[in-house]
C-alpha cells in the first residue's frame, strides 16, 4: 500500500508541474482585426485561422486554452527560418571560397553566370557536370587545350557551383601541392589527409612545370590517393590529350596521367587565346587613357 501511495503522490506532483508549465503558456491576446470565433477561441483577423487552441490535461476536467500560431504566423516563421538558413549557407559558402581559392583569390569571381559562353558546348557540359556533381561519383574532367582558352576559368566556375550546392572544394596547382607537402612526416600526413578530404579537388596547369622526382612523388600521392578513395578531380592542362595518354607515358608523368585518364573525361578547349584578346583590349584602353 505504501508503494501505491508513492505512485499517487508522484502523479499529483507531475500534475502540479504541468499546471505550472501550462500556466506560463500565453493564452493569446487581441491584435487589430482579431475576433472570437464560434468555438470561443481567438481567430486571426488576417488569415481567419485560430490563434488559440484547447489542450487536454489528465489532471483537469476541462481543457486549458493556450496560445498557438495562426496560419499567417506559421508562414512568417517559416520565412524567417528559411532566411536564417540561407544566410547560414551563404556564410558557409563564402568561407569555403576563401579556403578553396586561397592561393588565387581572383578565381572566386569565375562563375557560369560570368561566362561569355564563347564555346557554348563546353560551357554547357561543364555546368552540367557541376550541377550533377556527387562526392560519391569518382569521375571527373580533364580540361585540355591551348594557353589562355579559359580552362582555369571553367574549372573555377565548376568549383564555385559545387560550393553553391553545399560541397567542399579546393583549387590548387602542382607547386602549391609540393610546397604544402614539404614538411615533417606528421604534417605531410595531415596535409595529404586534408587535400584528399575535399569533395572536389581542382588541379591547374598539370604537366606544365619542370618537376623533380621528389615533387612528382608528392603529386602522385595526392592523385593516387584521390583515385583510390574514389573522389573526383577536375584537372586543367595545356597539353593535348594525345600527349597525356601517349607521349608522356614513358616519362615521369606516366603513372600520374595513367590515373588521371582512367577517371577524368577529356573536354577540349579550342579557339584563340582569351588572354591575348584581353591584352589587346587593355593596351587600347591604356593608350586612350595615357593619350599615346
Amino acid at each position: 500500500m505504501a508503494h501505491k501511495g508513492k505512485d499517487v503522490a508522484g502523479v499529483e506532483e507531475l500534475g502540479k508541474i504541468l499546471d505550472v508549465a501550462m500556466a506560463h503558456i500565453p493564452s493569446g491576446s487581441f491584435a487589430e482585426g482579431d475576433h472570437i470565433g464560434n468555438n470561443g477561441l481567438i481567430v486571426c483577423g488576417k488569415c481567419g485561422t485560430p490563434k488559440q487552441c484547447r489542450v487536454e490535461s489528465p489532471f483537469h476536467d476541462e481543457p486549458m486554452i493556450v496560445r498557438c500560431m495562426c496560419a499567417c504566423e506559421e508562414h512568417e516563421e517559416a520565412e524567417r527560418a528559411a532566411r536564417a538558413q540561407a544566410e547560414q549557407a551563404a556564410a558557409w559558402a563564402d568561407a569555403m571560397r576563401d579556403e578553396c581559392f586561397e592561393s588565387a583569390d581572383f578565381l572566386r569571381t569565375c562563375t557560369f553566370e560570368a561566362d561569355d559562353r564563347a564555346n557554348p558546348q563546353v560551357s554547357t557540359a561543364c555546368e552540367r557536370y557541376a550541377d550533377t556533381f556527387s562526392q560519391n561519383d569518382r569521375y571527373g574532367l580533364i580540361l585540355h587545350g591551348g594557353v589562355g582558352t579559359g580552362k582555369s576559368f571553367m574549372a573555377a566556375a565548376i568549383a564555385n557551383r559545387v560550393i553553391d550546392h553545399g560541397f567542399t572544394a579546393l583549387q590548387t596547382d602542382i607547386g602549391s601541392i609540393a610546397t604544402a607537402m614539404e614538411s615533417s612526416f606528421e604534417k605531410r600526413k595531415a596535409t595529404l589527409k586534408r587535400i584528399l578530404g575535399y569533395d572536389l579537388l581542382v588541379i591547374d596547369d598539370i604537366g606544365a612545370q619542370r618537376s623533380t622526382e621528389y615533387m612528382m612523388q608528392h603529386v602522385y600521392s595526392v592523385i593516387d590517393g584521390r583515385y583510390r578513395q574514389g573522389r573526383p578531380m577536375v584537372i586543367t592542362t595545356n597539353l593535348d590529350f594525345e600527349g597525356l595518354s601517349g607521349g608522356l607515358a614513358s616519362g615521369p608523368w606516366g603513372r600520374i596521367f595513367d590515373r588521371i585518364s582512367e577517371v577524368c573525361y577529356p573536354v577540349e578547349f579550342a579557339g584563340k587565346s582569351r588572354r591575348r584578346v584581353k591584352s589587346v583590349e587593355m593596351r587600347k584602353a591604356m593608350r586612350s587613357r595615357l593619350g599615346l
